[in-house]
């Protein structure tokens, strides 16, 4: 495919107790690098897709140690080495009905004294077609807001299509601005959106009745942002933190779509799910630009099978998940 892509993002070391086991009780922790753009950018170039990540990491054992583990997915990093530390989460596994939570450590992380100027977008973008970006680095600083505007508007200039994952996270926004002050200026720049109805007013400043559908409440949205042709969601139903029922929609301003519901009875791993369906519907979209359903089905079937895999990354291939779609799924083995 001649479809290249850039993101734009924080790489993080994630921190996980073993087994299951509750932050206070561990002695040793399972490491893994991800965060969301770098997931997304991890999982289409496994997909066969040439794939750029711009970030930022320290001069240290760390900074290098994530950046090949980008290489060995094939992925290109685009990399600004400043600062001093490599960003931490730690992430508690949940179990039935207790919860997963995440402790962050990012704060002075090198990405975070990234600012406007800094990032040469215009050669970056140079052969480039697609850039995404997530609502994640805007929450850091208005440094990181207004590096995240310059870059959309350079790759609106240059003629990108823009895909954007609101992933908003409330932990997240300490500077002082709210998401709705701060997201509507980058999203206006966007083709395809990732988020749900109940961040309408929060993260978009888009008024909800409580009793309008999603299709309303997206066709709302593409009037406030013009730009927009595809808005997708994903929805977990009957979930505890070790099943869940999962499905998708797609509204392209015409016909809200519904995809196969999935139903996950033993989760292995749920962080990274969204990066999974991110990537799965920008690959889906490029693959098949005119059958946006069988786009959704290819997104929902890649989120349900990183479900499956430990870590941020979905380690899913293509044939792998064509055949999930196809019904290939029941856990039989492959021989």
């Amino acid at each position: 495919m001649s479809n290249r892509i850039v993101t734009f993002g924080e790489i993080l070391l994630r921190l996980s107790p073993p087994s299951h086991l509750r932050i206070t009780q561990a002695t040793s922790f399972d490491s893994y690098y991800g965060c969301a753009e770098a997931n997304v950018a991890a999982s289409l170039s496994k997909f066969g897709l040439p794939v750029k990540f711009v970030t930022a990491v320290p001069d240290n054992e760390l900074g290098e140690s994530s950046l090949s583990m980008l290489r060995s997915f094939g992925v290109n990093p685009i990399v600004s080495v400043q600062g001093k530390r490599l960003g931490i989460y730690y992430f508690e596994q949940g179990a039935s009905e207790r919860p997963g939570k995440v402790v962050y450590d990012r704060e002075d992380s090198s990405f975070s004294t990234l600012k406007m100027g800094m990032i040469d977008w215009r050669t970056i973008f140079k052969k480039a077609n697609w850039f995404h970006w997530s609502g994640i680095t805007p929450s850091l600083s208005q440094d990181l807001a207004n590096l995240c505007k310059e870059a959309l508007e350079v790759a609106t200039e240059m003629g990108l299509t823009i895909s954007a994952d609101l992933n908003y996270r409330p932990k997240l926004w300490q500077y002082g601005k709210k998401a709705n002050e701060i997201m509507p200026d980058l999203v206006q720049h966007c083709d395809l959106l990732l988020g749900g109805v109940d961040e309408s007013e929060s993260v978009l400043g888009v008024p909800r009745n409580e009793l309008d559908t999603d299709d309303i409440v997206f066709a709302n949205w593409m009037k406030v942002y013009p730009r927009l042709k595809n808005i997708v969601s994903t929805h977990r139903m009957d979930a505890n933190a070790s099943s869940n029922g999962i499905s998708a929609s797609l509204w392209n301003g015409k016909k809200l779509l519904h995809s196969r519901k999935y139903n996950i009875s033993h989760i292995i791993d749920r962080i990274g799910a969204g990066d999974a369906f991110m990537a799965g519907i920008i690959y889906g979209l490029i693959t098949w630009p005119e059958d946006h359903q069988m786009a959704l089905e290819y997104a929902v079937a890649a989120t349900c099978l990183k479900h499956s895999i430990s870590g941020d990354i979905n380690l899913a291939t293509v044939n792998e998940i064509k055949a999930l779609v196809s019904g290939a799924g029941g856990g039989r083995v492959s021989r």
